[in-house]
């Protein structure tokens, strides 16, 4: 019984928040989180790489062809930046709702005992 009440304690209200959702559904929308962040991290490596380099920039803004290359170049490292991380974020959710049901499982199980229990006195 203690043993249930440290757990409700230290994981339970986390792990009922994720307990609501269906694996896909809590994978997925971590995921669309996770290529917002990426997407702003992005865009906030472009604006450092701009105000450290301002004059590059400037200069090469009016090259139409040089223009569409570093154009190509960012979309690649943005591609490759959002693509890794998803794909990092989709393992760690997958991970983390597996040991969560995993947890839950013991838990109800534990639960169930302690019902069988109080039949029992009773």
């Amino acid at each position: 019984m203690t043993k249930m009440a440290a757990f409700i304690d230290r994981e339970g209200k986390k792990n009922d928040a994720i307990n609501t959702y269906f694996k896909s559904d809590y994978v997925g929308f971590n995921v669309i989180k996770s290529v917002i962040s990426a997407t702003i991290v992005f865009g906030i490596c472009v604006a450092t790489y701009v105000l450290i380099n301002f004059e590059m920039v400037l200069s090469n803004l009016y090259n139409t062809a040089n223009l569409l290359t570093i154009g190509r170049r960012f979309l690649f490292y943005y591609l490759l930046l959002v693509g890794v991380y998803s794909l990092v974020s989709y393992v760690i959710y997958s991970l983390r709702y597996t040991k969560m049901r995993k947890s839950m499982k013991a838990y109800y199980g534990d639960l169930k005992k302690l019902a069988r229990i109080y039949e029992k006195e009773q």
